[in-house]
């Protein structure tokens, strides 16, 4: 695995810019193009839209399925509260997808 020439992080095998120091990891003889760079955003947009639709199921379920099954058993309710859980880590996910694409946009603008 690679690490950031400037702060020593580790780097993703597909990271143009380094997520912990913002310093671009593309230089002139690297081979990326700017379609490839495009394509990347693209995929980090998708996955942040599919996170986010996960995160409103998730916590729609959670809230429903909480609240119905509370009124007939306190303990059972209780699955509610982990749907909601698991759809807020959805939610953090989308925006680490979303703060991805913003970088490699910022990148491909330079």
């Amino acid at each position: 695995m690679a690490h950031c020439q400037y702060c020593g992080q580790r780097l993703d095998e597909d990271a143009i810019v380094c997520s912990a120091c913002g310093a671009s990891l593309v230089g002139e003889n690297t081979g990326w193009q700017e379609s490839q760079i495009q394509e990347k955003i693209d995929e980090a947009k998708h996955r942040a839209n599919i996170h986010t639709i996960s995160a409103i199921v998730l916590v729609t379920i959670g809230i429903v399925a909480g609240s119905v099954l509370c009124i007939s058993s306190n303990a059972i309710g209780l699955f509610g509260v982990a749907f909601v859980c698991l759809g807020i880590g959805c939610t953090a996910s989308a925006g680490r997808h979303e703060l991805k694409a913003r970088r490699l946009k910022k990148q491909l603008k330079l």
